[in-house]
């Protein structure tokens, strides 16, 4: 399996599944956690080179996500409230508040009562085009493969 493969079925396609089954939370964490992944694509170092998380995080969000997420980086807000937080508590940080368009009026990214609305369809949305833009400098050559170990979950019957 390509990277792109792995790309498009693992993370592009599983998180809009995620969102239309309405596994909000299961999106989010994909996304939170996929975006580093995303990074790992970008630089020049093996997929499991350690201690380059944070560096991974904020290179996809800078060369993949459209600009109302820059702002986001300064500080490693981003990094720490959604990605950390969700990696190690199982929540989004104290300042994020996640809905789906069904339940507010308010917009993506927009600032309400000290907190940043993300609104789950949207951000995977942005995710789904970070993926699409990895998926397209992979095929182009712009991107080199690299080495993965790719696992099916098997139905095992009895």
């Amino acid at each position: 399996m390509k990277n792109e493969e792995f790309i498009q079925r693992r993370l592009l396609e599983e998180s809009q599944k995620l969102v239309e089954a309405e596994f909000y939370y299961p999106a989010f964490f994909l996304v939170s956690q996929g975006i580093e992944t995303l990074g790992t694509f970008l630089d020049s170092k093996p997929l499991g080179a350690k201690q380059q998380s944070k560096k991974r995080f904020h290179k996809a969000v800078q060369e993949l996500f459209p600009e109302p997420y820059q702002s986001l980086l300064e500080k490693e807000w981003l990094y720490k409230q959604l990605r950390c937080s969700i990696s190690h508590l199982s929540s989004p940080g104290g300042f994020i508040t996640l809905v789906s368009r069904t339940h507010t009026k308010k917009k993506h990214l927009q600032q309400s009562e000290g907190k940043y609305i993300f609104i789950i369809e949207d951000l995977v949305h942005d995710f789904v085009g970070a993926c699409q833009e990895l998926i397209r400098r992979l095929q182009k050559g712009i991107l080199k493969q690299k080495q993965m170990a790719f696992c099916e979950i098997d139905s095992l019957k009895p």
